[in-house]
């Protein structure tokens, strides 16, 4: 759900789609060094393919093995089912990633790529304005405030039809688990207002007994990482404590019924640990 690890996924996957042989080989040849593997071996590139219980950014096949990859490039962290052993294969980060103690021991050191690397090695080809695709992402590194807004035209680029109706049918999936989730436990807490706009997805609602205290629950839209999140108001119309919630529930289930229940299993678990 991180638009800027979108932008380095769709990017990728279109450069293996759409762009000149000599540039695809700099890049995979660059991902696929470390597993003693070059650009020919690959037989596809796919763009967050589900993969048993956990779903990676991307996934090279190649004839001999399916290379899993984890995309960073701000500071989002790692989700629960990124952090377990045997889901990434690798992982594409920047050199100063936060969360770089949560990936896996189990994954070497050789099979954590930077992105810094990349670009220096396009750059000392000299290819650096063929590789103009990828620029998006050298902006998004230089600074945490990430202002730049994809053209019609980038827009374009990176994503098919199909691609923005899914985004527009996920966030009314999001509403609607979250209202879901309030009704079940109207006893407890009550629904304020709804968000959808530029600023967010989701749900102002508030406890009625106890503390009294006052959440937004959805995707928090002015957050750089980390945006699917129970928010709790600790000053007056002050929203700034997060709390992560799990962003695989919301594509690894075929059936409404049970992304509902994970998704309440998961919410409660959020409250219960706010103090």
């Amino acid at each position: 759900m991180n638009i800027y690890e979108n932008v380095a996924t769709q990017a990728i996957t279109s450069f293996f789609y759409n762009e000149t042989l000599w540039k695809k080989k700099i890049l995979f040849d660059f991902l696929l060094k470390p597993f003693g593997l070059k650009f020919e071996d690959i037989e596809n590139v796919l763009t967050q393919d589900h993969l048993g219980e956990t779903i990676p950014d991307f996934t090279i096949i190649t004839h001999s093995k399916n290379i899993r990859f984890e995309v960073k490039i701000n500071d989002a962290d790692l989700t629960p089912s990124e952090q377990k052993n045997n889901t990434r294969d690798a992982y594409l980060i920047r050199k100063n990633y936060f969360y770089i103690g949560k990936i896996p021991k189990s994954i070497p050191k050789d099979k954590i790529l930077f992105w810094e690397d990349f670009f220096e090695l396009i750059d000392k080809w000299g290819a650096t304005k063929e590789f103009a695709r990828l620029d998006l992402i050298r902006e998004y590194m230089k600074t945490p405030y990430y202002s730049l807004l994809l053209t019609p035209h980038e827009v374009a680029m990176f994503y098919s039809p199909e691609t923005i109706s899914a985004v527009f049918s996920m966030s009314e999936k999001i509403l609607k688990l979250c209202e879901n989730f309030l009704l079940l436990h109207e006893n407890i807490y009550a629904l304020v207002s709804e968000e959808k706009d530029s600023a967010g997805i989701g749900y102002y609602f508030s406890e009625k007994t106890g503390m009294q205290r006052n959440f937004f629950i959805g995707l928090d839209l002015t957050l750089s990482h980390d945006i699917f999140t129970i928010s709790l108001q600790t000053s007056t119309n002050q929203y700034d404590e997060y709390h992560p919630l799990d962003r695989e529930i919301l594509t690894k289930f075929d059936s409404d019924e049970k992304m509902q229940e994970e998704f309440n299993k998961n919410i409660m678990q959020v409250l219960e640990s706010i103090k």
